[in-house]
């Protein structure tokens, strides 16, 4: 009997469709996994904006001073963007020291530069009543100049290696006149957090508020999800404590922090 070489048509054929079916097979798993992995990246980034939202959110609230809840979807209130001390005052002008570049202690800490519409409060004691407080005003301009001054001459505020240096110059039409060189001081500024709609997506925005009116929304934090399923909560959990909660887009379940001022009442 001959052997035969080769293989048959039907062989060949039933060989075809069972590759053809593990193929189908192969990327039928492989479509599959790769659906899981971008929902999982997916989840993943709904949950990291979550908590970047939660944690800028409770940065802010941490310090901030003058919090108004709007409802219970935005909050609104004032940070500090500058504390120093005056070393010199000519008019409606506060001149606060350099960063002491020359010196190991700061007397000026400014994370932004003061604009028109903050609010400068210096700390000023009553001879009258006894009694210390924080008196505030509008801030009607501010600028960084470089040039001889109260500071220079006095030789307190400033190291002598810093004279030169750039010292942030406020003016203010109606500060308090009992303010003067030694005064504590901070520039505050108004701002609101609240959820807005960009693009089909519902993201978290900070707007800067001044003369009554709040600006142009920036983005912090998002997607979310939108007003109707909690994608921003803020409420007043107990003295001093504020509960935030942000529902990220594509989840099914919130994040929950309470917040806990020490400074409550201040």
């Amino acid at each position: 009997m001959r052997s035969r070489n080769g293989y048959l048509l039907a062989e060949a054929l039933c060989a075809l469709a069972l590759a053809g079916l593990l193929a189908v097979a192969c990327a039928t798993t492989l479509l599959q996994s790769r659906r899981a992995l971008a929902a999982t990246e997916a989840r993943a980034r709904a949950q990291r904006s979550a908590l970047d939202a939660l944690a800028i959110t409770a940065a802010l609230v941490l310090d901030a001073e003058g919090i108004t809840l709007l409802g219970d979807t935005a909050i609104e209130f004032s940070v500090a963007v500058a504390a120093s001390v005056v070393c010199a005052r000519e008019g409606t002008w506060l001149v606060l020291p350099p960063a002491r570049l020359g010196a190991p202690t700061a007397l000026a800490i400014i994370s932004q530069a003061p604009e028109d519409g903050d609010e400068v409060r210096a700390f000023v004691g009553d001879t009258i009543t006894g009694l210390d407080a924080w008196l505030a005003a509008p801030v009607d301009s501010a600028s960084m100049r470089a040039a001889p001054d109260a500071c220079t001459l006095d030789g307190r505020y400033v190291a002598p290696s810093d004279a030169g240096a750039p010292r942030l110059r406020i003016a203010s039409a109606t500060i308090d006149p009992r303010v003067r060189m030694g005064t504590p001081v901070r520039v505050l500024r108004r701002g609101r957090l609240a959820l807005y709609s960009s693009g089909g997506e519902w993201m978290l925005g900070w707007r800067r508020c001044a003369h009554g009116a709040c600006g142009v929304i920036q983005p912090v934090a998002g997607p979310l999800q939108g007003p109707a399923a909690d994608g921003f909560r803020v409420r007043i959990a107990g003295p001093g404590e504020v509960e935030i909660s942000v529902n990220p887009a594509g989840a099914r379940t919130s994040i929950t922090a309470i917040i806990r001022r020490t400074d409550a009442g201040r």
